[in-house]
């Protein structure tokens, strides 16, 4: 398979794989927030329904409260069977004028108020119970209110055609501690829908703990029982909350909240299919979407799987004309695809160069000429053979992304040190080239090293031999960073000092034998190549640091393009 379909076949499964993950983290973030912002919004909607339903009860408190201390009241309670007609009357007059006083104070809240003595006194200010006092489903609270000091709220039930609820509350002498009968305030269901009646897209019931419905919007469900939905028992042991569950026979969120003093639970169910009815929308058009970029990503694959093969195909091109240096490691060749192509032009090309060699000693150039051509041809193979061979293992590893920067680097370092007739460049151009350099050797050696310029502008204009400054590199790489432990960094300064240009290379690596550097091929061979070039004046200075670490001094004279 060729490389170019090789990298087509792996990036295009990648964009498939991203776009479908993506999308699917899309719409599940998506979903969470807005089911997390729906939770909280209906919280708060619960809150302020609990608000108004203990604002009704404090009410009641108070109602209450106002008949419990009221000496009329208590006095008709407490009255004798053997009182006279007249004084009953009078008594109940009393009662009368003082729920009427009390009804005033409380216009906002429709209801009605029944006394029931003990001592077979009734009285009801309901039109409706004028003259049939028959109490008994009241008088059943009195089985029902074990807490004799605390306020009873009863069930919803039918009530003269009516759905009404009622609050009782046991009355006593005050003196005494005597109980003297019940307090019952009847109540329209209304009252409970009129808490909510102005919340729009809420399904909201109100229940007792039993899970019987006290109110709702729905007027039919009054009276039934959630007792028997799954989620009703998880409500219990908490005070608040939300969750999701089958409600009705579908996936709804659950939200409740209740009111302890009035022993009653507020449950909101959304529908799922409700809840998620525009993010759904969303999803539909984020897959269409999605449908267009994977179809548009996969022509991109293509087109850069083609793109990362053609400078492979350059390459191949450009070696085939590179005749300069001195190279005789010849790379070994297993495999059959471009690279493979590559690596047999690069081990034609190394035979060349040997010829054109061989029939340059035999033409007896200028020895300078041909010292310098040798010397420099030396430099080349150490990173021309690591920089393929860490092109060929990355390109097993399909890192095409950095193939294509190795080789662009490689191409234009093999394109400058390949240049026919001309020796000198600026220090501009020799940076740009230690970057590719170091770009190489960063592949090779990962994290282990960086490298920090610090070159002075005026230095950038002037002129340098051709890649003077990659060999003294790849020694502070080779041996000072490499057998260092850790980390490494490299500085490069430059500066003019006195019509020269100064150049110093540093590393913090392990030291190097000065006499073994100075012997070593890579100073030697600048050192030559300064002197043989601008003279004996000039050359390369070794110093071993006291805080560990190398530094290479090299002085050139300072020449422009107008000098």
């Amino acid at each position: 398979m060729r490389i170019q379909n090789k990298l087509f076949v792996t990036i295009a499964p990648l964009f498939l794989i991203g776009i479908v993950v993506l999308t699917s983290v899309a719409y599940e973030a998506a979903r969470q927030s807005i089911v997390r912002q729906v939770k909280e919004s209906k919280q708060l909607l619960l809150q302020q329904v609990g608000e108004k339903l203990e604002a009704i009860n404090q009410n009641m408190l108070s109602v209450s409260n106002m008949y419990y201390l009221n000496p009329n009241v208590r006095d008709w309670l407490r009255g004798s069977t053997r009182s006279t007609e007249y004084e009953k009357y009078r008594a109940l007059k009393r009662v009368v004028e003082t729920v009427g006083d009390t009804g005033n104070y409380f216009e906002h809240l429709k209801y009605s108020t029944a006394f029931i003595g003990f001592n077979g006194a009734v009285y009801s200010s309901s039109a409706d119970e004028q003259g049939q006092y028959d109490f008994g489903e009241e008088l059943k609270m009195r089985e029902r209110m074990p807490d004799k000091n605390k306020m009873y709220w009863s069930d919803t039930y039918l009530h003269h055609g009516k759905y009404v609820f009622s609050a009782a509350r046991y009355l006593r002498d005050i003196y005494t501690g005597e109980e003297l009968g019940l307090l019952v305030l009847d109540f329209e269901e209304r009252l409970l829908f009129d808490a909510y009646k102005n919340l729009t897209g809420v399904q909201l019931r109100i229940v007792n703990e039993a899970g019987r419905i006290l109110s709702a919007r729905d007027q039919s469900a009054v009276g039934s029982s959630i007792s028997d939905e799954a989620y009703f028992a998880k409500l219990s042991p908490y005070a608040s909350g939300s969750f999701m569950a089958e409600a009705e026979g579908e996936s709804s969120l659950i939200t409740f909240r209740k009111v302890p003093q009035m022993d009653w639970i507020l449950v909101e169910t959304t529908p799922v299919s409700v809840l998620l009815q525009d993010i759904n929308q969303v999803r539909d058009l984020i897959l269409y979407a999605a449908a267009f970029i994977l179809a548009g990503l996969f022509v991109l694959s293509y087109y850069l799987s083609y793109r990362i093969s053609a400078p492979i195909k350059r390459l191949v091109r450009s070696m085939q004309q590179a005749q300069s240096g001195d190279f005789n490691v010849p790379v070994h060749v297993d495999r059959k695809d471009e690279i493979g192509f590559l690596m047999k032009k690069y081990n034609t090309m190394l035979v060349r160069i040997e010829q054109l060699l061989d029939q340059v000693r035999r033409e007896n150039e200028l020895k300078r000429s041909a010292e310098i051509q040798a010397l420099y041809s030396q430099i080349n193979p150490h990173f021309l053979y690591n920089t393929l061979n860490s092109i060929r293992w990355m390109a097993k590893t399909n890192d095409t992304a950095m193939v294509n920067r190795m080789i662009i680097s490689l191409v234009r370092l093999l394109r400058q040190s390949f240049r026919q007739g001309q020796e000198t460049i600026t220090f501009e151009e020799e940076m740009e080239f230690l970057k590719d350099y170091i770009l190489i050797q960063k592949v090779r050696y990962g994290d282990k090293f960086d490298v920090a310029f610090r070159i002075e502008n005026d230095v950038r204009a002037c002129k340098t031999l051709n890649l003077l400054l990659q060999p003294l590199l790849e020694n502070a790489i080779f041996h000072g960073i490499e057998p260092k432990p850790g980390k490494g960094l490299i500085t490069i300064g430059a500066g003019i000092r006195e019509g020269d240009v100064w150049i110093a290379i540093e590393d913090d690596g392990v030291g190097i034998d000065l006499d073994k550097g100075r012997r070593g091929l890579g100073i030697r061979s600048v050192e030559q190549r300064i002197k043989l070039h601008f003279g004996e004046t000039y050359g390369v200075e070794l110093e071993r640091l006291e805080e560990g670490g190398t530094r290479v001094t090299v002085r050139i004279p300072a020449i422009k393009d107008n000098s």
